[in-house]
């Protein structure tokens, strides 16, 4: 492949002049097909010269801008990107795009809205670590549904595929955007949003409005947000829809036990997953019964899973059901359980948190029947006494702060 890189050489590029010696490298190299300029920090002039040379590159396919404005203030970087974008849009073969770990945020989201809603051939893009926030991640994903509609119009056959946006603070304000935006593709084959502080709200939301449009895919993550038992619900009712699904990864999503029995019957449920390879379940809160169900389909549903991970989560290591998996990965001759080297078996503190919790229940089971019981004597026409024990009750919940 031809290419032209001056990655991680950290320089800083601040003039014309500074890039004259690239921008002719970059002019008299044939048919060039990649160009890397990451780990480098870029000024305005600089940026221009670039995309002059950038212009109408019609064999260029990838283009790593990843990490160009380490040092730059923040009224630059715009300008900036602009020039770049702007020359790529001229770039007919350009079908990945990776602009991760440059800190854009509000202030640079109109020349990246350009560029991705109108940049047909695009099929990759990586946009992680970008501080995006919910309102520019809502605006990046509106400027991709309308990218659905440019390649409709434009009658490209090239479908957008990866869409890698971690650690960018998306949160539930922009699920609804990001939910749109994956219906109107339907072609997505590999999403990862890891830590992006996606509550079971916006997970539920993005999974059945969002997900369970995308039959056609790969790999899922969605690592470190949060799902509960109300995230669980809405993967479990979509995961059957993903038929050539090779990779989820859902480790650190407070998945909850019961969630994690809900994940293995939906895996069941799903039929014969033959594509499935690699499954990331750590620090869930599953305990041993999911565990065991997860077991079951594994057997039945998932012929060639090559990695389990399941470290962290609420069984002993020492488990039999430990002892069963790792007899079913060396029948089949491969696969592997990870070190299970962390798990969180509930403390003695932990164990009387839960009989507080118990007798709080009991607590609030209790005034509800008072409650109930006033009720239904205000009701009938028979004057009630004041109860010396509903007082003492009233002052006896006062104290806990019910």
């Amino acid at each position: 492949m031809s290419e032209f890189s001056i990655a991680g050489k950290s320089l800083k590029l601040d003039t014309a002049d500074d890039v004259q010696t690239f921008v002719d490298q970059i002019n008299n190299t044939k048919n060039l097909k990649k160009i890397v300029i990451k780990g480098n920090t870029i000024g305005v002039d600089a940026s221009k010269a670039l995309a002059k040379a950038l212009e109408n590159q019609d064999e260029l396919e990838y283009a790593d801008f990843s990490d160009i404005y380490t040092g730059r203030l923040r009224e630059e970087i715009p300008d900036s990107l602009d020039y770049l974008l702007t020359a790529l849009l001229s770039c007919k073969s350009l079908h990945t795009v990776d602009l991760s770990d440059n800190a854009f945020g509000i202030m640079t989201i109109e020349p990246l809205e350009k560029f991705l809603s109108q940049h047909t051939p695009l099929e990759h893009l990586i946009l992680a670590n970008n501080g995006l926030g919910p309102a520019a991640g809502t605006r990046v994903a509106n400027a991709l549904e309308q990218l659905a509609q440019a390649k409709k119009e434009s009658n490209v056959n090239k479908k957008l595929v990866t869409v890698i946006c971690g650690r960018n603070r998306l949160e539930n304000g922009s699920m609804e955007a990001w939910s749109k935006f994956l219906a109107a593709h339907g072609s997505i084959k590999e999403i990862r949003l890891p830590q992006n502080g996606i509550r079971q709200e916006g997970i539920e939301h993005l999974l059945l409005n969002g997900l369970s449009q995308s039959p056609e895919l790969e790999r899922l993550d969605l690592q470190d947000n949060t799902f509960t038992i109300q995230g669980a619900k809405a993967l479990s009712e979509t995961l059957p829809k993903w038929t050539k699904i090779r990779d989820i990864g859902i480790s650190d999503c407070l998945l909850s036990a019961r969630g994690g029995e809900l994940l293995a019957d939906a895996l069941i449920t799903a039929g014969v997953l033959e594509d499935l390879e690699h499954l990331r379940l750590q620090y869930n809160e599953i305990e041993a019964d999911g565990v065991s169900k997860l077991t079951e389909a594994i057997k039945t549903s998932v012929p060639n899973l090559k990695i389990l991970e399941l470290n962290g989560n609420k069984f002993p290591e020492d488990h039999e059901i430990v002892d069963e998996i790792n007899a079913l990965f060396e029948e089949r001759g491969f696969g592997e359980l990870d070190e299970l080297d962390d798990m969180e078996l509930d403390s003695d503190e932990e164990e009387e948190e839960d009989e507080e919790e118990e007798e709080e229940e009991e607590r609030e089971d209790l005034a509800a029947s008072v409650i109930r019981d006033d009720t239904e004597a205000e009701d009938s026409e028979v004057a009630q006494e004041k109860s010396a024990s509903v007082d003492d009750l009233a002052k006896k919940l006062s104290k806990t702060g019910l």
